[in-house]
């Protein structure tokens, strides 16, 4: 049933299902999955490339305190330093002696080139130190010997302020080169600088940056100099614990959903930290992803517009062709299809045309031959009836009546001379042409001699004709036009219904175009189903059955042949039409070619 409701939908409702769903949906749903995937490739693209930075920084770092350790090595070998480490601290002139040297030839060289060394502090167990190139602090060096573990000999000990300037703080441990016990212990001050130059190597972004934590979880570096030395935030570190040596993670931060990656160095177990908002570090990438959307979406739009443009356009030509047939279905075969078309629909269009052109022109040929068919039953009637009239020799019938009258004088038979002579004029006129083109005063005058014989029948009989005299020669008629319809009315108003004929009149009406004769009988008239036919098959162009064309008539002419006559002479509209038949009588009205001169117009104004 599903299937049956989709066939039944018109091609223009398939076109628009088959876009949105064959078109549409799929680009709608491709994009989206596109659109996610690409946003996660991008991200941990990003995530990836920024772990690579992260972790180069972190190499620099850990190799510029591997170089620092390798220049602080010297000094743990070196003789001057093991000779300081026996000192007595209460031996002072041994104490400066040899601190002399130390600072004379051993410091320089080490310092040389190294700006970021702020000094040098080197201390023994015994509590002998000296200082170069900075303050000595006891109490920091009393609580760096007791830090650092004996499995440690080289350690990171932190931030801390000396003179108000952040620094950061090294140990190193002394040992015997021949017991390896330890003997002292060797402190590196080293400006925080250093490390931000190193930190600040890698740009994240307008808003991103890094920072670092030492081992102890203490922040060791940072762009905001207040939070130097304080301890990274808990919620980093659990989430940096989590992992063991790089990572990352989100943070939101005022509003902001921020991406941490770290990396955690294998040499001091510090952690570089970077920090970028995650709208920022993609946002290159979003760019050209929203641009290819853009792209895809305009391509999309084009091509949905080009598609939906030309099934518009053949929906159009499908309707419009529809249309056109539907107006030839009901009738109208003038309707014409556009032809410059050059493709499948022209040729349908032209197709189209040709069919109904072929209609039209066997409609033509049909409606002609019945017309011929039509012509040559009229023409048949005539030639029955002229072979009737021919029947009786003229001059033998002439001859006769005539005889008849001269006797119907000698014996003063009045009625019958009247009679004789009337029914020779009838067969005068009657075996004249059917379709012999007279002037309406004639056939008056036929008609007036046919109800003269018929007074001598009927004796209150009254014959009414009420006619301008004056007009009868200007109306065109044809022979025996009037008479079949005074024989209709005696036999079929009169005397079928066993009624003596009272009462016909003849009258005429006057339009701009036309003249109209009517003729009235007091019979009992038709039934309204003949009358109502009759009066179509006179509106019709002698399209008519034999069956239909038998009908009561005077010598096989009656009203329809009258009417076809008309037609045939003078054309529409002219003819007969039954006004009225019905227990009181029928009216049948004769429509004749009248075409008033100017000096007949007061004739018409008073005859209206």
């Amino acid at each position: 049933m599903k299937l049956r409701k989709i066939k039944d939908l018109s091609i223009k409702i398939k076109l628009v299902v088959l876009i949105v769903f064959c078109l549409c949906l799929p680009f709608l749903i491709l994009g989206t999955l596109w659109y996610e995937k690409s946003s996660d490739v991008i991200e941990n693209n990003a995530i990836h490339s920024n772990q690579q930075l992260v972790s180069q920084v972190s190499n620099q770092l850990d190799s510029y305190f591997a170089d620092l350790e390798r220049s602080t090595f010297p000094l743990i070998i070196n003789p001057l330093i093991q000779q300081f480490m026996e000192i007595d601290h209460s031996d002072q002139y041994q104490l400066f002696k040899v601190t002399q040297q130390i600072e004379k030839e051993l410091l320089p060289n080490i310092l040389f080139g190294r700006s970021d060394i702020s000094g040098f502090s080197i201390i023994s167990n015994s509590g002998v130190a000296t200082t170069y190139g900075g303050n000595l602090a006891r109490e920091r060096n009393k609580k760096y010997m007791s830090d650092l573990t004996d499995s440690e000999s080289y350690k990171n000990m932190g931030i801390n302020v000396i003179d108000s300037v952040p620094m950061l703080t090294v140990t190193r441990k002394f040992r015997d080169t021949l017991t390896y016990q330890t003997k002292g212990m060797l402190i590196t001050d080293l400006y925080v600088n250093e490390i931000a130059k190193i930190a600040e190597t890698v740009k994240l972004g307008n808003a991103g940056y890094v920072w670092v934590i030492d081992s102890n979880g203490r922040i060791v570096y940072h762009p905001d100099k207040h939070k130097l030395g304080q301890d990274a935030p808990p919620a980093y570190l659990d989430n940096i614990n989590r992992h063991y040596v790089e990572g990352f993670f989100s943070e939101k931060i005022d509003g902001q959903e921020n991406l941490v990656v770290f990396h955690k160095s294998a040499l001091n177990n510090w952690i570089m930290v970077s920090e970028v908002p995650i709208h920022e570090l993609i946002v290159n990438l979003i760019g050209m992803r929203n641009m290819t959307i853009w792209i895809g979406s305009l391509l999309m739009l084009f091509v949905l517009i080009v598609v939906s443009g030309f099934s518009l356009q053949l929906t159009r030509s499908l309707s419009n062709i529809q249309r056109l047939m539907k107006k030839a279905e009901s009738g109208d075969l003038t309707v014409k299809a556009p032809e410059h078309r050059q493709d499948e629909i022209g040729a349908l269009n032209r197709s189209f045309n040709k069919m109904v052109s072929e209609i039209r022109r066997l409609i033509e040929v049909v409606h002609t031959s019945k017309l011929k068919e039509k012509e040559m039953e009229i023409k048949q009637r005539e030639s029955a009836l002229q072979a009737m009239q021919s029947q009786i020799n003229p001059h033998f019938l002439y001859n006769t009546l005539e005889i008849i009258n001269s006797y119907a004088i000698l014996e003063g038979v009045l009625p019958i001379s009247h009679m004789a002579t009337s029914l020779a004029s009838i067969f005068r006129y009657s075996v004249g042409y059917a379709n012999q083109e007279v002037t309406l005063k004639e056939e008056i005058t036929h008609v007036s001699t046919y109800f003269s014989i018929q007074k001598e029948r009927y004796r209150y009989f009254i014959a009414d004709i009420t006619l301008d005299d004056t007009l009868l020669t200007q109306v065109q008629a044809v022979r025996l036009m009037i008479q079949p319809m005074i024989e209709n009315a005696f036999i079929h108003g009169y005397e079928k219904h066993k009624l003596k004929p009272e009462y016909i009149g003849i009258s005429d009406e006057i339009t701009n175009d036309c003249y109209i004769l009517r003729i009235t009988d007091k019979g009992k008239g038709m039934p309204s189903d003949q009358m109502e036919k009759y009066n179509s098959h006179f509106l019709e162009e002698f399209i008519v059955s034999n069956e239909e064309a038998a009908e009561p008539s005077f010598h096989r002419i009656g009203l329809l042949n009258v009417h076809h006559r008309l037609r045939l002479t003078f054309g529409a509209p002219y003819g007969l039409y039954i006004e009225k038949s019905d227990k009181d009588g029928t009216i049948i009205a004769i429509t004749l070619p009248y075409k008033m001169d100017k000096e007949d117009e007061h004739v018409y104004s008073s005859h209206s």
